[in-house]
């Protein structure tokens, strides 16, 4: 499925590229759409400089290596017929960045080069999720996931290692912290799940009335409270809930959205940490740099997920004992990728989804 451009999709058939001793051939069983996704398919990344020219979507693939080179094989330690969870980012190797290890923050090649966001020009072509196949570049980095979890579970990895993250990680979350995040979609309850397994002392979300399901489903993850952002006041609300004191730790996941930024430097503690990891598509976030520095926030921005995130969420998965397919929503044939996207984005009727997938051949379910 390709994207010609803002809200505009054509089914393609490209050229299947020969595999060298350091490239494999990916044979797609799901692959996730991410809330950024949505955005893509608006024409925002255009406008930013992410994409431009037609476009392979999809940063979420899972699937089976089908072939691979002996080299390829040797350095990631798989063979075919292995399932795999594949990062999006694909690291030059060589910037200051990624000698570094900080492969998030790669430069090297001039642009953000990733999965779903590559020119069909690029390369093999055959560079997104949005697909039967994907050619996997030679510095791809992947993870080898159990066959025998359900693939509705297994492509749950992205949206868990980014709450892996965005919510324990780059904030440093200690034992007994207080949580807020800002947003209850699949990233937003990642990080209920990541933080109570950390040891959170409190967790508090919040999300519009009409994600009602989405917020009694954080507290049964374990979030201690939940707030609709659209009926009260979330920073009054937070001032109730943390006797005056403030969230040591602030997570917004919103889309778009900018009053959100506003409310988390409102609800943090003086000397805690605003982690900004929602894409907002352009508009301006009016800040009180004041306030910032009077408090001593740590403002942070995160860029899609690093690789000892994913490593744990992995094993997060595996071990089990999560309701985490409850957070696949529906998985959608290849054809039906718009219509995914409309699911995901809210602009379908029914039950806001949480988790919504592209699976290759199948048909919606």
């Amino acid at each position: 499925m390709v994207q010609t451009g803002p809200r505009s999709f054509e089914v393609h058939e490209l050229e299947r590229p020969q595999v060298g001793p350091d490239d494999a051939i990916l044979r797609l069983e799901l692959c996730g759409i991410c809330g950024s996704d949505v955005e893509q398919y608006d024409g925002r990344f255009d406008a930013m400089g992410w994409t431009s020219g037609p476009t392979i979507p999809g940063h979420e693939p899972l699937g089976i290596i089908d072939e691979i080179g002996e080299r390829a094989a040797r350095r990631w330690g798989v063979t075919a017929g292995d399932r795999v969870a594949v990062e999006p980012l694909i690291p030059c190797e060589q910037c200051e960045a990624c000698r570094s290890g900080a492969r998030t923050r790669c430069d090297g090649w001039g642009r953000v080069f990733s999965y779903g966001l590559l020119d069909t020009g690029i390369a093999s072509g055959l560079n997104g999720g949005y697909a039967d196949y994907m050619a996997l570049h030679p510095n791809t980095v992947l993870h080898k996931m159990s066959n025998k979890l359900p693939a509705s579970v297994a492509v749950l990895f992205n949206p868990l290692a980014a709450g892996v993250r965005w919510a324990v990680a780059e904030p440093a979350l200690g034992l007994g912290d207080t949580l807020v995040v800002l947003g209850a979609g699949q990233r937003g309850l990642s990080c209920v799940i990541a933080a109570r397994a950390a040891g959170a002392g409190q967790i508090i979300v919040t999300d519009l009335a009409r994600s009602s399901d989405k917020l009694d489903f954080a507290l049964e993850l374990g979030a201690d409270a939940a707030i609709v952002a659209d009926e009260e006041d979330v920073v009054a609300r937070v001032d109730e809930l943390t006797a005056g004191r403030g969230a040591d730790v602030v997570v917004d996941v919103t889309p778009v959205a900018t009053q959100p930024m506003l409310d988390a430097v409102a609800i943090v503690r003086n000397g805690g940490t605003v982690i900004c990891a929602g894409v907002k598509g352009g508009p301006t976030t009016p800040f009180d740099t004041d306030v910032i520095m009077r408090k001593s926030i740590t403002l942070k921005g995160v860029f899609t997920v690093d690789s000892p995130s994913y490593v744990q969420a992995v094993r997060l998965l595996e071990r089990g004992d999560g309701p985490y397919a409850r957070m696949h929503t529906a998985s959608y044939a290849l054809q039906d990728a718009e219509q995914a996207i409309h699911h995901l984005a809210g602009r379908a009727e029914g039950r806001p989804a949480i988790n919504v997938a592209i699976a290759p051949g199948a048909a919606p379910r």
